[in-house]
């Protein structure tokens, strides 16, 4: 499991590194939350394989279309801090069986255009999901 997470991340830091490109102001942007089942178990290598071709597929679609912001993986560390007292526990937060495996940023007209893009992810063939978020800028307010 930690392979496969491994070489998606790298697939997805890659693509979204060096496909950037100028999105359209008309735009609206979203934040795609992509979450994994920790419990996932791929049944072969080739199927990992296959999933990891579509993940640079879905990414370099989406720089070409030129709808990709960004793409952020973070690490399978963490720490997680919660309630009043803030107690803290030494691992990424889970819910639900699934844990966050990337955030991408992208530009849509629209929620269900974001939705449409969102649509296309392949964490849902590994039984993930995809949480869309509009994105406010808070900078400087």
């Amino acid at each position: 499991m930690k392979k496969l997470i491994i070489l998606i991340a790298l697939a997805v830091l890659v693509i979204s590194a060096s496909a950037q490109q100028a999105v359209n102001n008309s735009k609206s942007q979203f934040l795609l939350i992509v979450r994994f089942k920790t419990d996932f178990k791929p049944t072969s290598d080739e199927v990992v394989k296959n999933n990891i071709k579509k993940w640079q597929d879905y990414m370099s679609g989406l720089a070409k279309a030129g709808n990709l912001v960004g793409g952020y993986r973070p690490s399978g560390d963490g720490v997680t801090v919660s309630g009043e007292t803030k107690s803290t526990k030494s691992s990424p937060y889970v819910a639900n069986g699934e844990q966050v495996s990337s955030m991408l940023v992208i530009a849509a007209e629209n929620m269900d255009a974001a939705k449409a893009i969102a649509d296309k992810c392949p964490v849902f063939e590994f039984g993930g999901s995809v949480e869309i978020r509009p994105l406010m800028n808070m900078a400087g307010q």
